[in-house]
């Protein structure tokens, strides 16, 4: 035990330790975090939490009129920071795209901007001051950016900045929800890092309702998809169970309810169509069976039929690297970021005039499998 709580101090972990009994124990605490947008009433108030001297600081910005506002994400210990307006009008997502002619799909940051940084500008997607560089290509994220990690509030705002920035390039960032983004929704801390509940106490907000209607993060959240479909390719975040796929729900049907339930609390879902939906075991945003090969080739062949689709692409489940299962027609991209960056790369799904490759972190493509799915318009 003693070596390995060197090795954990040499591979430069002081965020997380071993206690004697073997299991992880958080020793995060309260550090650089925001802003974080709230509505109160007529008021706006921006939170930050700043790190000075040695100790910590909370601050509060008040406005009456979010056009006056301009934000700024300080990302700790990296000297980065990257400035954003606020949305001026926050909608529903679409949950069905034609084919772009790039798209580049990685899932389970889980809070690791460091990780989430690297890949996005080895792919191209953006330079390294945070600005989109993708062009009309789109970037597709299929859940769990929450938890685990200490730079959750930073990933998401870099998410929200480059949303607007691919929208005016004629690109599209899609963010499909993951079983993480549902819990935090819920209020579920379970999985939150300690650091996050020590800010929340700094700045006298309570963590179940950081994401909830009130703040500009989950009324943002809300509008997102569980499911999407761009080309011949169904996105998700743990997968379409045979189960999901029996109620014949369609996929607009899936996201209405979806947000109709965010921030409900699971024992508080009745309606049959949200219980299948929210399912620990078979629900889009839980379901391990096709991702372990566990499920048969007419299951999958079923749930492709039920959503239009001839490739699945699901997170969710950790994988040794990028997996195609069932003969390519489900994809597997849930890795170990954490892990793979301490070794020196990243890698993660990229779809090229429908093939499918693996990019890494110098933008070098390798081929998945030959078979391709031409878009449409050719």
């Amino acid at each position: 035990m003693l070596l390995r709580l060197i090795y954990l101090c040499l591979l430069g972990l002081p965020s997380t330790v071993v206690a004697w009994n073997g299991e992880p124990t958080d020793a995060s605490r309260a550090d650089t975090d925001g802003p974080h947008v709230f509505y109160r009433g007529p008021k706006i108030l921006v939170k930050y939490i700043f790190r000075r001297d040695t100790g910590v600081i909370a601050k509060t910005l008040e406005y009456a009129d979010r056009k006056e506002i301009s934000l700024t994400c300080q990302v700790p210990k990296t000297g980065d920071a990257f400035s954003f307006l606020l949305k001026d009008k926050l909608q529903p997502e679409a949950c069905i795209y034609p084919a772009p002619a790039r798209m580049m799909v990685l899932s389970d940051i889980e809070g690791d901007f460091k990780a989430f940084k690297t890949i996005l500008v080895g792919g191209g997607v953006m330079d390294e001051t945070f600005n989109w560089r993708f062009g009309n290509g789109h970037l597709v994220l299929i859940g769990d950016f929450f938890d685990r990690g200490l730079q959750v509030t930073e990933c998401l705002w870099l998410i929200y900045k480059l949303e607007s920035e691919a929208e005016a390039a004629g690109g599209k960032v899609h963010f499909v929800l993951g079983n993480h983004e549902i819990l935090n929704l819920q209020g579920n801390s379970a999985y939150v890092r300690r650091k996050y509940l020590e800010n929340a106490r700094l700045m006298g907000e309570d963590f179940k309702y950081w994401y909830d209607r009130n703040s500009e993060l989950g009324r943002w959240l809300r509008t997102k998809n569980a499911v999407e479909k761009i080309g011949e390719y169904v996105f998700c975040h743990g997968g379409i169970s045979p189960e999901l796929a029996q109620t014949r729900l369609s996929l607009t049907e899936i996201n209405k309810i979806t947000r109709q339930h965010l921030g409900i609390p699971q024992e508080g879902i009745f309606s049959e169509p949200a219980k299948a939906i929210f399912d620990q075991q078979t629900g889009i945003f839980w379901y391990r069976g096709a991702a372990k090969n566990l499920a048969s080739e007419a299951e999958i062949n079923y749930a492709l039929h039920y959503v239009g689709a001839k490739r699945m692409v699901v997170g969710h489940t950790l994988q040794p690297d990028l997996t195609a299962l069932y003969g390519g027609r489900v994809i597997c991209i849930d890795l170990y970021h954490e892990e793979n960056l301490r070794q020196g790369f990243m890698k993660t799904l990229w779809i090229e005039e429908g093939f499918c490759y693996s990019i890494d972190q110098s933008g070098v493509k390798s081929s998945l499998f030959s078979i391709s799915f031409p878009r449409k318009s050719e």
